[in-house]
């Protein structure tokens, strides 16, 4: 018998297609009526026991006795991993408050009894961290300091006395007789030449000293290094991503190694206030995104050790505050602006430091009587208004305080006319032979000439 002979199910490309569009309208349908009407899923209440039941007594007991056994085996249970925790730990209440006051009286015992009061962390609801503590930043500043050969003490060059710390020198100069202090004047693209070369020579009255411009590129390895000096570079091509005043720099620390005939590698720590540049500069040396940085304060949270090359190691060291009040802290942005509680305040210090006419100028507002005026008149010129046009003159200090923290306000202060101590210029002679400091001087001078 012949086998009669099915028909195909291969069908054609448009039958096909057209299946599939008319399986999708018909569930997009779906999916709008169910939008529509929705029809919420309730689980059923369970009815009980029926009241005519016979046993209902004696059911409900029983229920109530497993109940009962149930959170006895998990009080059980509970105490039992209790038990053994505390056994592994071998540890209970007593030992624990004896073992915390015993370090803490270690602590106290070992930090210096005059950097007690000038220490201050970051607070972390200011910067917007969770884990930065009085007692960590403060352990890993003392854990670079005596592991370092070498201080880079960073500064910025808008105001470096205000991010400088004479506790801090001398507590790097008091750690050891072979310790070494250099000042990195940093951020020179936001200062005019003419500046930078005044606070070189009065900073070099006191220590070496070096200017540096962090690279700014995007990329994470081969960073841009700029031969040309900073003397000698225009103001054009300062603004650029390259870095400049690195090979100084690196100069400076192989004249130490190779004075002193220093055959081993040589550490280097970097410290400083937050937000100074302190990973900016170890990236900028190490010629690739090695450490983490960001505008946020609080960036490097512990210390951490950059090989350079086989003479130098780098630690960056958390920045550590020393007592100052908010308003003079923000503007050196070690607080965020979005979680100060008073933004008006640092905004006063930035009417009375800077020029009338530039903050006019910047902003495109009449001329101004106060900080008050001028918050008002910033407030309408953006936008800031509250309910019935009433400037909210908050959000226009937080607004007025990230212009700042970014370099959009122009700003710069120059160093005084004050003479070096006796003890300050030896210091500088003596560590001048050791960093061959004259001929880096003479080479400056020359190509200024």
């Amino acid at each position: 018998m012949v086998r009669k002979k099915t028909q195909s199910k291969r069908l054609s490309a448009a039958k096909r297609y057209k299946i599939l569009k008319n399986v999708a309208e018909h569930k997009r349908k779906e999916r709008r009526e169910a939008k529509k009407n929705p029809s919420r899923k309730s689980l059923k209440k369970d009815p009980g026991i029926p009241n005519l039941y016979p046993y209902k007594d004696k059911i409900l007991h029983q229920l109530e006795e497993q109940k009962r056994k149930l959170e006895e085996e998990k009080a059980r249970q509970r105490q039992a991993r209790v038990a053994l925790h505390n056994k592994k730990r071998n540890l209970n209440l007593t030992d624990l408050v004896e073992d915390a006051t015993t370090r803490t009286k270690l602590f106290d015992n070992d930090r210096p009894s005059d950097a007690n009061d000038s220490v201050t962390a970051i607070d972390p609801a200011a910067a917007g961290l969770k884990d930065n503590s009085r007692k960590a930043f403060y352990g890993e500043f003392k854990k670079v300091i005596k592991n370092a050969d070498v201080i880079l003490e960073v500064l910025d060059a808008r105001d470096p006395l205000g991010c400088r710390s004479t506790e801090l020198e001398r507590m790097v100069i008091d750690s050891g007789v072979n310790k070494r202090l250099i000042l990195i004047l940093n951020k020179v693209d936001l200062v005019p030449k003419e500046i930078v070369s005044k606070w070189l020579t009065y900073l070099r009255n006191e220590y070496p000293a070096i200017a540096f411009k962090s690279s700014t590129q995007s990329q994470r390895t081969h960073l841009g290094h700029s031969s040309t000096p900073i003397s000698l570079a225009s103001e054009s091509s300062l603004h650029t991503s390259e870095c400049f005043g690195a090979s100084t720099l690196l100069k400076l620390l192989k004249n130490y190694s190779r004075n002193l005939n220093i055959k081993t590698s040589i550490t280097v720590g970097v410290i400083g206030y937050p937000n100074v540049g302190k990973s900016s500069l170890i990236n900028s040396l190490k010629r690739a995104k090695v450490c983490a940085v960001g505008a946020t304060p609080g960036s490097t949270k512990t210390s951490q050790e950059v090989q350079l090359d086989s003479k130098v190691k780098l630690l960056d060291c958390p920045g550590i505050l020393w007592g100052e009040n908010d308003a003079e802290m923000s503007l050196r942005n070690c607080i965020k602006a979005e979680l100060l509680e008073d933004p008006v305040a640092p905004v006063e210090l930035i009417v009375s430091r800077c020029p009338q006419q530039l903050l006019v100028k910047r902003y495109n507002i009449p001329p101004f009587r106060d900080a008050n005026d001028f918050l008002i008149q910033v407030a309408r010129q953006r936008g800031r208004l509250k309910r019935g046009g009433i400037p909210d003159i908050v959000s226009a200090a937080r607004s007025v305080l990230q212009d700042w923290n970014t370099g959009q306000i122009s700003f710069y202060t120059t160093p005084p006319t004050q003479s070096s101590s006796g003890g300050e210029v030896t210091l500088v002679q003596q560590w001048g032979k050791e960093f061959d400091l004259d001929n880096l001087v003479l080479e400056d001078v020359d190509m200024l000439q």
